[in-house]
């Protein structure tokens, strides 16, 4: 940490603001801007200290990889030009705001030492790390709600930080062994609280962060190893889409269609229904078979004081959560399954617990499970209400028509929330007025946005930067183009004020600041 002293005072404010961005970024917006601030405004009186304002700024926004990466945001400037929605349009721009005060500073400025730039990486790290800890001892009892569990920013954005610490804290080799372990541990303790967000997008970035440099460490081993490790990596992705595939296929089988002739009954002579057409299951059972409507509710009702016609704890039907609790105990339902039901179920089922599994299994597989259960839901009925995967799936039809009537130079930058809204109402969508959200994939946004050209464009600005100041031949950077890259797909990353900042900080920090030789 004694990196953050100097006997240049410019030089130790320089570093201890990216050092400041780095560690507020997880926990406040406001202290984040003033960190920004301080980064820039000591620039500015460098300049004028040294007498060299004038070249600052001609370094910083002259050179070629500088203003590309720039142009990113000049984009989103020129997109208002065609925008009618100019309220939102002008919050965009201020959103990105970040790509213009890190990139001229560090793109000016010496750059970090080796040591610097494990100081601020480290800083930033912990400080996520530390996050995590302050929101669980705030929200102990968050329970199944895995959003509540990031106080202070999005969970989507938590776990992005939280993969890039993970990287950092591995990477990073302290000179202290205890240290070291530290780090260690925090890393684990990062990636379990990945799993208790139930992110299955970070898990995701893990994954192929660990392919990747695995990919990239089994070219140091001996040619035979190298061998074995390259055919497990191209093995692994093969047998995982094909293991998919196949649950899949399982989730989506529609019950026996022998049922629809079956006359059986229960012990006290009611018919059993079958809804044929719905594929739920849980835990391999299908929900809507072996149905005894009468015996459901009188059953119930013996049960508990709370009507069957009601809303659970989580404000879902209740008697779809019976349902659905009696078919992963593979009972039928009837009312001797709910009398063989014990109290500690009856009051699980009314606090909304589905599966007799629940909190037996890791968060991930939780999420996993409420995934299946949305695309069941959405397929059999078309439902995607309150359902984030499902919901997402309407985002992406609503956008894609947009981008297919727009292709050529998009709506503009500000009039993605106007143009969705009118796709909605013309495709007739099932989604409710509250979930009719925008497209949640950056790429598809862009598209939208400015059209074909705009959207390569923007992919331009990110890669030939990068590549022009050799980044992409360093761990860090590669690190963090798959984490964003990731996020991109399934949110629009750089439309809040912690995803650009995310976007500027760490870009500028890894192509322009960072040491140019493999970190």
């Amino acid at each position: 940490m004694g990196q953050l002293r100097s006997r240049d005072p410019f030089r130790t404010v320089h570093v201890a603001a990216l050092a400041l961005c780095a560690i507020m970024l997880p926990w406040s917006t406001a202290f984040l801007s003033i960190a920004q601030m301080l980064l820039v405004v000591n620039w500015l009186a460098e300049g004028v200290v040294r007498k060299d304002l004038l070249q600052r700024f001609r370094t910083g926004l002259g050179s070629a990889a500088a203003l590309v990466f720039i142009s990113f945001f000049l984009l989103h400037v020129v997109g208002l030009l065609w925008t009618t929605d100019m309220e939102w349009g002008w919050d965009l721009v201020r959103i990105l705001l970040p790509i213009i005060s890190f990139t001229p500073v560090l793109a000016s400025a010496r750059r970090l030492s080796k040591d610097e730039l494990s100081t601020v990486l480290l800083l930033g790290a912990w400080s996520v790390v530390v996050s995590t800890l302050v929101s669980l001892f705030m929200r102990p009892d968050a329970g199944s709600d895995y959003r509540s569990l990031s106080v202070f920013i999005s969970h989507i954005r938590l776990t992005l930080l939280l993969c890039l610490a993970v990287v950092v804290l591995l990477k990073e080799r302290p000179a202290l062994p205890w240290l070291r372990w530290a780090g260690v541990l925090a890393a684990l303790w990062s990636i379990f609280f990945i799993n208790k967000l139930g992110s299955i997008q970070g898990f995701v970035i893990l994954t192929t962060l660990a392919w990747v440099f695995l990919w990239r460490l089994q070219f140091l081993g001996r040619k035979g190893l190298r061998n074995v490790v390259r055919s497990i990596l191209i093995l692994l992705p093969i047998l995982l889409l094909l293991f998919g595939i196949l649950e899949v296929r399982k989730r989506y089988q529609l019950p026996d269609p022998a049922l629809a002739n079956s006359l059986e009954r229960t012990s006290s002579g009611d018919l059993y229904e079958h809804d044929l057409t719905n594929p739920q299951t849980e835990n391999g059972t299908h929900v809507w078979t072996f149905f005894a409507w009468r015996e459901m509710y009188t059953g119930w009702a013996a049960r508990s004081d709370r009507p069957m016609d009601s809303l659970d704890d989580k404000g879902n039907p209740l008697r779809s959560t019976l349902a659905r609790y009696l078919s992963s105990k593979g009972e039928r339902k009837d009312s001797l399954a709910i009398m063989a039901l014990s109290d500690v179920e009856v009051r699980a089922i009314e606090t909304g617990v589905t599966n007799v599994m629940q909190g037996k299994r890791s968060k991930l597989r939780e999420r996993f499970e409420e995934v299946f259960f949305e695309m069941e839901i959405y397929y059999a009925y078309g439902a995607a209400d309150g359902h984030s995967v499902a919901m997402r799936l309407e985002f992406l039809r609503a956008g894609w028509a947009l981008a297919k009537s727009n292709w050529i130079y998009g709506v503009g930058t500000g009039d993605t929330k106007i143009a969705f809204e009118q796709q909605y109402e013309n495709m007739h969508t099932a989604l409710s007025k509250e979930y009719q959200y925008r497209a949640h994939n950056e790429y598809l946004t862009l598209l939208i946005s400015f059209g074909v050209i705009g959207l390569l464009w923007a992919l331009f600005s990110w890669w030939w930067p990068a590549w022009q100041q050799g980044a992409w031949r360093t761990s860090y950077f590669i690190a963090w183009a798959i984490i964003f890259g990731i996020s991109c797909l399934s949110d629009d990353t750089i439309e809040t004020q912690a995803g650009a900042t995310f976007l500027g900080l760490y870009y500028a920090l890894f192509v322009f600041g960072a040491p140019q030789q493999e970190a």
